[in-house]
């Protein structure tokens, strides 16, 4: 009987863990000695477990294919939020929904990354039609900037292993310098007439000033019929202005993004093609605010950031 008991118990610990909002384990949600870190994006997750490897046990909150920017808490995040001994956010007013922003404000070990890095560099820091623009981890340089406030709050919390800490950190920051080179490098490659980067939303003027410009000049190279958060209405005027800026430097692709609706590239290419151009979606997604599903080639961070390049490259060269 206590065996049967014991099978009972083992059962419903099982259950609870495949119902869990998180596709993490168990642990979690048991006291084992471990740091528990919260990161809001997965993009932030994924700095946090380069950095504290087994010594943190970390999760995203916003899982999947879902819209950062108008977030709102679901069951079983308070209990997330409740659990984390650190809490880090992207900030830069990229998590504007109500319930989650002010569960925010109101936590006393959140740390926001975006706006520490915009203390340290603001004129690194975008604004795009006057909104300030949070999408960072869109330039590898700039969101291995973040490295260090991440390093600072794991010690923080977790002193004993500074040096363990700091090691990792130089490390990440080491290899994703390496990377924005190889990006930067591969996409200049490409000629200037053809790097022209229309997407769902704007959320890649980051990546267009890091690896698309020339000599400076990078603005006029993005452009999205959507604004920084893909949540409001489109216009006549969104839809014309990209029209205009496809016809005018004649681009025959535009990039849907993986959790954006694409039916306003499509209404984009059926107007071009009625003015005499013509112009294909991108069959392959590119990733701006989520990264890729687990054991994708973008499931982690840089490997979004080498996904977005590869395929721009791909259509670019055709």
């Amino acid at each position: 009987m206590r065996f049967f008991y014991l099978f009972l118990a083992g059962l419903v610990c099982l259950w609870g863990c495949s119902q869990s909002p998180s596709s993490t384990s168990c642990s979690w949600y048991q006291d084992n000695g471990g740091l528990k870190v919260l990161s809001t994006t997965a993009m932030i997750d994924d700095l946090v477990g380069e950095i504290g490897k087994d010594r943190v046990d970390h999760i995203p909150l916003i899982i999947g294919e879902v819209d950062p920017h108008s977030y709102e808490l679901v069951k079983g995040d308070d209990e997330k939020l409740s659990s984390a001994d650190l809490v880090i956010a992207n900030g830069l007013h990229l998590e504007h929904g109500a319930s989650l922003l002010q569960q925010l404000q109101k936590l006393p070990n959140v740390v926001f990354l975006g706006d520490a890095i915009k203390e340290k560099i603001p004129e690194r820091i975008l604004y795009i039609e006057g909104e300030l623009d949070p999408h960072i981890w869109m330039d590898i340089s700039l969101w291995a900037e973040g490295i260090d406030f991440v390093v600072a709050a794991l010690i923080e919390k977790d002193p004993e292993y500074a040096c363990f800490y700091q090691e990792n950190g130089i490390a990440l920051y080491q290899k994703m310098l390496m990377a924005h080179e190889e990006i930067c490098s591969a996409l200049h490659g490409i000629p200037e007439e053809k790097r022209y980067l229309v997407t769902s939303h704007d959320a890649f003027h980051y990546f267009a000033r890091a690896y698309l410009g020339e000599n400076g000049s990078w603005e006029n190279r993005c452009v999205a019929p959507e604004g920084i958060a893909p949540e409001g209405r489109l216009s006549t005027q969104d839809i014309k202005r990209v029209i205009e800026h496809l016809c005018s430097h004649q681009i025959g692709v535009v990039f849907p993004e993986s959790n954006v609706a694409r039916s306003a590239l499509k209404k984009i290419v059926l107007s071009c093609e009625h003015r005499g151009l013509k112009v294909h979606i991108c069959p392959l997604p590119l990733y701006g605010d989520a990264m890729g599903a687990a054991g994708s080639c973008a499931a982690n961070y840089l490997g979004m950031i080498r996904h977005n390049a590869e395929v721009l490259k791909g259509e670019w060269e055709k």
